[in-house]
C-alpha cells in the first residue's frame, strides 16, 4: 500500500503542477483517484465498482463543463459528451463480440474515461484508450510466456484502462 500511497502523492504533484489551482484540477484529481481506486478492486476482485465509476462521471463532469465554459472553450462540452457516446457504443459491442471478456463495468469505465479525455482532445480519448490496451495486452503476454497464465485466465481489465487515461492526461502536458 506504501507504494500506491507515493504513486498517487506522485500523479498529484504532476496534476497541480500541470492544472495549478483550477477546475481542471479537480477533475483530474478525481478521475485519477477513481483509477486507483478502481485498480485495487479490479485486481483483487474482478469487478469494477458502478457507484465510484458514476461518482467521477457525475461531479467530473460538471467540473470540466464549468472549466469549459470558464475558459471560454463550450465546444470542449460537445466532445466530452460525444466520446463518452462513441466509447460506450464502441465498448457495449466489444463487450458482446468477445463473450463478456470486456465486462459491463469495463464499458463503464472505459466511457467515463473516454469522458475525462474528450476535454483534452478527441485523440486523447483514442491515445488513452488504445495504451490501455496495449498495456494490458503487453502485461497479457508476458503472463502467458512466463506460464503465468492461459488462454482462458481471467485477467483485470481496468487497472490496464486506467493506467492508460492517467498516462496520457500526465504525459499532455509534457
Amino acid at each position: 500500500m506504501f507504494a500506491v500511497g507515493v504513486l498517487a502523492a506522485a500523479i498529484a504533484a504532476q496534476l497541480l503542477n500541470q492544472f495549478t489551482f483550477s477546475w481542471e484540477l479537480f477533475a483530474y484529481g478525481l478521475m485519477c483517484a477513481m483509477c486507483i481506486e478502481q485498480s485495487l478492486i479490479d485486481i483483487t476482485t474482478h469487478r469494477l465498482t458502478r457507484s465510484v465509476t458514476m461518482r467521477a462521471a457525475f461531479i467530473g463532469g460538471p467540473l470540466l463543463s464549468i472549466a469549459a465554459l470558464a475558459n471560454n472553450h463550450p465546444g470542449k462540452i460537445g466532445v466530452m459528451v460525444l466520446s463518452f457516446i462513441a466509447t460506450l457504443l464502441t465498448f457495449m459491442t466489444l463487450s458482446l463480440a468477445s463473450r463478456r471478456g470486456i465486462g459491463a463495468g469495463d464499458v463503464r469505465l472505459a466511457a467515463v474515461l473516454a469522458m475525462f479525455l474528450g476535454y483534452l482532445g478527441a485523440t486523447y480519448v483514442f491515445q488513452g484508450l488504445a495504451l490501455g490496451f496495449i498495456i494490458g495486452g503487453v502485461v497479457a503476454l508476458l503472463l502467458l510466456v512466463g506460464r503465468k497464465a492461459k488462454r482462458n485466465t481471467r485477467i483485470a481489465f481496468g487497472p490496464y484502462l486506467a493506467a492508460g487515461a492517467v498516462v496520457t492526461v500526465i504525459s499532455q502536458s509534457l
